[in-house]
């Protein structure tokens, strides 16, 4: 029997990022490893990741079988490309798998009508059902009846399917793509490889599709194959970033020596600089040990996604409890770890006060780095369900994912030309959207003053006299306080600007948003980016053009919920704006002299029997990683600034001023405002 060419994609936006800032593909890499073993020969199989050189190979190789793998943040693409390409091979046979499938009737019928250039849905792990579908193509084509288990089609406006197959406890029989090679070439060229060590997720998130291909196991890949996947990776990456995509890093005991392993790359190679984990929901002290394994290289993530008892009953998601994790968060912070926490909005019950005082409490436990996300009403999830929509009043509008776009040009001469949206809910039967919108500048702020660590000595010392940084917030978002007439105009100029921007990025259906950016004047503005996502382009914008005037109203807003306090604050805004100083600032070192109120002022305390006889004086200096962050910052044209900061482990906290610790009193004071 003759050779069966199948060509696997795992489609990425190639206009605006490097291969740096792509992902392996390592999920259609588990496809062509299962293949290879079992078939050997009698298939020839190529994967991608650029789209252009996917229309080129498939114009050149005219594959029989296509495969694509479906996520949410590629959904466009897919659909252009395949659509493309199944005019150009009618008799291919084009099928998709991957998360981004509905579990209902309606939702896959509707999919599969969209997507009409798609023969077959794969469902759950594919692997085995994909190669029993190739065998079905190369045997039996045609007859229905002796088709694989986990297939979905439609027949006419008939939806028809085969039984799904029962997950197993382990991952069986499926080798290592990392191993067999098959991934060289996008190691080679410093993609950020992925890892994963086991599959699935034991919890019931009804906004979560981690468990569903699993339904609800964790299975477990070898262990002696993981250790040597790392060990492979770490010779041939020079990637500067890993993810481990296991849904609770640190629930198997396994999972510390996994830690140890990467750890030992990073300490061999010096490489590489960060790794991201997801650690387990249910923290034990084992989080605790990787977070110490791991040091330097993670930052422990450890999501709530809401404190309100209604709303978690609300999704079914248990979170610890309140004291459990403040004291994970206290035993991080005393290993010098930053610690990270996902919060979602809006989600079914929540509410502004509810979701406020989650933030507030988040803000007590001394969480690090506080990153609010909308709801994604992902395919498959329980919370996508026509009952949850009716009971809760859902309703979700569009918008751009930024980055994701561009123009890719076949080997006939066709251009093709793409975006990715996401729908995201926009409105509950506990939060209008105008609620949504004044949330978006609270959230700006949480994250500009105090998640970039901008305005974080000033809120710190708000929160520890009995002041929530939400007053704060809300004296520099309803510009109550500020008296100087100039900056309280300046304010009210970037709320407004930033009102505007929020509201001009929504879309209420795929129709609106499609024909927005089908003129080309939106679509050039589009591939030129000249849209962003605000969190980043406003904080750019502030350093550019207004940080002298957030300088004053939020120390005003300070002042005047803490009126006896105000010397204090005055002294200690002088060294918070001292260490931020804005883009324009040409000076890489400052020198400041703390007052003697300052020093001697009971939450400073470095005078008396604090011991510290020294010269009282500072030096702030320009290190390496501001600079960096400038240069990506200056050099952004034409690129998405996010992705690039991002994918280079920078982001506005890499704007500060460093305190240089050999100098003055350098050492004991960055110990005691950890400025």
């Amino acid at each position: 029997m003759k050779l069966t060419k199948i060509h696997l994609l795992d489609l990425a936006h190639t206009h605006t990022v490097d291969d740096s800032a792509m992902l392996v593909p390592l999920g259609i890499g588990y496809i062509k490893a299962y293949l290879v073993q079992e078939m050997g020969d009698q298939v020839e199989i190529k994967i991608f990741k650029h789209p252009e050189k996917a229309l080129a190979a498939a114009a050149e190789d005219r594959p029989d079988i296509i495969g694509f793998a479906n996520y949410v943040w590629n959904r466009q693409i897919n659909l252009k490309i395949g659509s493309y390409l199944k005019s150009q091979l009618p008799d291919t046979l084009f099928v998709a798998g991957g998360p981004n499938i509905d579990i209902d009737e309606e939702g896959r019928v509707a999919f599969l009508k969209k997507f009409n250039f798609l023969d077959f849905l794969v469902t759950n792990s594919g692997e085995e059902p994909f190669k029993e579908l190739v065998d079905w193509w190369r045997n039996d084509k045609g007859n229905t009846n002796t088709l694989p288990g986990n297939m979905v089609w439609l027949d006419g406006d008939s939806l028809k399917t085969t039984p799904e197959r029962p997950a197993k406890k382990y991952v069986e029989g499926i080798p290592s793509p990392y191993l067999g090679g098959h991934l060289d070439e996008f190691l080679e060229m410093g993609m950020i490889p992925l890892f994963e060590t086991n599959r699935g997720c034991p919890f019931q998130c009804t906004f979560c599709a981690w468990g569903m291909s699993a339904q609800n196991l964790v299975r477990q890949f070898d262990m002696e194959t993981v250790f040597h996947e790392i060990d492979y990776v770490g010779k041939r990456s020079d990637a500067v970033y890993w993810i481990v995509c296991d849904a609770n890093f640190g629930m198997l005991k396994r999972d510390v020596e996994i830690a140890k392993a990467i750890r030992a790359v990073k300490d061999r190679k010096g490489l590489p600089h960060k790794c991201h984990v997801w650690l387990a929901k249910n923290a034990t002290d084992r989080n605790l040990e990787i977070g110490s394994i791991l040091d330097d290289m993670v930052v422990p993530v450890m999501a709530v996604q809401s404190l309100s008892d209604k709303v978690l009953k609300n999704i079914k998601r248990g979170n610890i409890s309140l004291d459990t994790y403040v004291s994970y968060q206290q035993k991080f912070h005393d290993m010098g770890a930053d610690t990270y926490s996902d919060v979602i909005i809006p989600l079914p019950g929540e509410t502004v006060q509810s979701h406020k005082e989650g933030i507030h409490r988040l803000f007590e436990m001394g969480v690090a780095r506080i990153q609010n996300h909308n709801t994604w009403l992902l395919p498959g999830t329980e919370i996508n369900t026509k009952e949850t929509w009716e009971k809760f009043n859902f309703r979700t509008r569009r918008r751009l994912i930024h980055g994701d776009e561009g123009v890719y040009t076949a080997p006939s001469g066709e251009q093709i030309r793409v975006f990715e949206y996401e729908e995201s809910l926009r409105q509950t039967s506990t939060m209008s959207e105008e609620d949504m919108f004044y949330l978006r500048k609270y959230h700006f702020l949480v994250d500009f003053c105090w998640s970039s660590n901008v305005y974080k000595p000033l809120l710190k010392f708000a929160l520890d006299n009995g002041v929530s940084p939400n007053d704060v917030f809300d004296g520099l978002i309803d510009v109550k306080g500020i008296k100087d007439t100039n900056v309280h105009n300046r304010i009210v100029e970037f709320w407004g600007a930033f009102d505007a921007a929020s509201h001009d990025e929504w879309f209420d259906t795929d129709d609106d948003i499609e024909s927005y950016f089908e003129v080309e004047e939106n679509f050039e503005k589009l591939i030129n980016q000249e849209f962003e996502k605000l969190h980043i382009l406003f904080s750019v914008i502030i350093f550019r053009d207004y940080k002298d005037d957030f300088d004053v109203a939020i120390r005003d807003a300070a002042k005047s919920l803490l009126p006896d306090e105000g010397t204090f604050i005055d002294d200690l805004m002088e060294m918070v704006t001292t260490s931020f100083p804005s883009l324009h600032s040409e000076n890489t070192e400052q020198l400041v002299t703390p007052s003697d109120n300052f020093l001697a002022h009971e939450w400073v305390h470095l005078e008396g029997d604090s011991g510290y006889r020294g010269e009282r004086i500072l030096r702030f200096v320009e290190g390496n990683e501001r600079k960096r962050a400038i240069k990506a910052i200056l050099g952004s044209k034409g690129k998405t600034l996010s992705k690039v900061l991002n994918t280079s482990n920078l982001s506005i906290r890499e704007l500060q001023l460093d305190i240089d610790p050999t100098y003055g009193m350098g050492r004991e004071f960055k110990e005691r405002l950890r400025l």
